[in-house]
């Protein structure tokens, strides 16, 4: 194999464009507090989806308007989630913002990128007197 002295700056260019990837990729994924999720889902955008994490009988208490309930530790989630669309929003929650940060990774590396995570849980939602459905 041949050195020449352009291999470092090739090497430096190839870096450079996995790094703006992976970063473009990521700016995807958002946090958003309650206040904006409540916004969201006033005037929700085409295909979005609400995903509730938590257990069904956490969901069953009280949930998000349209969520739809895919337990983060019941079992079957990485499944699950593969009849999401890839290109949709998705509004994700659970109680408290923990397992909803832990599912997020799940998401992404099952291709979904555009995901707004209520990172404060539903337990804020609650506590700013937002509707729950039952």
């Amino acid at each position: 194999m041949r050195h020449t002295a352009l291999q470092p700056f090739r090497l430096a260019w190839a870096l450079c464009a996995l790094v703006l990837l992976l970063t473009a990729t990521a700016a995807l994924a958002k946090d958003i507090g309650v206040q904006e999720a409540a916004a969201l889902l006033r005037r929700p955008p085409d295909g979005l989806v609400v995903l509730d994490v938590r257990t069904p009988a956490e969901y069953r208490a009280g949930h998000l308007p349209g969520a739809v309930n895919m337990d983060y530790f019941g079992g079957p989630f990485e499944t699950q989630i593969q009849s999401l669309p890839k290109d949709a929003p998705v509004l994700l929650y659970c109680r408290t913002g923990n397992r909803s940060q832990a599912a997020q990774e799940t998401l992404l590396k099952a291709g979904i990128r555009n995901i707004l995570h209520m990172k404060e849980g539903v337990s804020a939602w609650q506590a700013q007197g937002l509707p729950l459905e039952k």
